[in-house]
């Protein structure tokens, strides 16, 4: 089995002050497993997943890790499993725990599973609207985008001027964007809509094309929405509920 992942979908960790007025910007790194237990052993997955975890709470990791259940799509029955906000430079700090964490899912997990892969993401600040809060929403809506390489500048630029527009509006939903950087198929990227409920995929009253227009006007509105659509190879949607007893969340200090 591969090494534990991390999931999609939280919230940054907060900057850190740093002397001489100068401020480190916030973690946008994450590190997401994809899980997929074998026929009939989705029960000793869970069992192994939680038990992996008190591994963590015994070493006193201080990452949090979320997992979730992917319902709908290709890909339902896996789960997904994620840490968040991190800097790249974290996990080389990581690896002091890496071994003995390799071992530990090994040995609770590898069993039941039937495939696992690790995929690393980076947060596109500039195109997200988070949500409030610190803990996932009970469910979330994510669509891969994989987009042509020679478009990929055009691509996340109208993301960036979807969300000024969207700010604008007060679009009532709230999306975090990001890119692969490394795991997968790309360019790839990947929005991750949180959900409160299954009545809340009820599409907004007001259209994406008209929240843009009423902030550009038709003419530049169409234009992103060109920029994207033209850009865009494929998309993949799946819809995940946040399992909170699979995950790891260290203890306040």
């Amino acid at each position: 089995m591969k090494k534990s992942g991390v999931i999609v979908g939280a919230v940054l960790v907060s900057a850190l002050s740093l002397p001489v007025l100068a401020q480190e910007k916030p973690g946008v790194v994450a590190r997401i497993g994809i899980f997929k237990p074998k026929p009939g052993m989705v029960q000793q997955f869970e069992q192994g997943r939680k038990k992996h975890f008190e591994f963590h709470r015994k070493s006193n990791d201080t990452w949090a890790w979320f997992t979730w259940e992917v319902l709908t799509g290709e890909h339902a029955g896996n789960y997904v499993t994620g840490t968040f906000g991190h800097q790249w430079k974290d996990f080389d700090a990581w690896e002091r725990l890496d071994a003995a964490d390799t071992a530990d899912a090994n040995a609770n997990m590898g069993p039941y599973l039937e495939q696992d892969l690790t995929k690393y993401y980076e947060m596109i600040p500039e195109a997200s609207r988070p949500p409030t809060g610190n803990t996932p929403s009970p469910m979330s809506q994510v669509t891969h985008f994989y987009v042509k390489v020679s478009g990929v500048g055009a691509f996340v630029d109208a993301l960036k001027e979807a969300k000024t527009a969207l700010d604008k509006v007060n679009w009532p939903t709230h999306s975090f964007w990001y890119s692969l950087a490394s795991g997968g198929e790309g360019p790839e990227y990947v929005l991750v809509t949180a959900r409160s409920s299954w009545a809340d995929l009820q599409s907004p009253e007001k259209t994406l094309a008209q929240a843009l227009s009423d902030v550009y006007g038709p003419q530049k509105a169409t234009a992103i929405l060109d920029a994207v659509r033209s850009n865009t190879r494929y998309t993949y949607s799946e819809l995940i509920k946040y399992r909170p007893d699979l995950s790891y969340v260290p203890a306040a200090k």
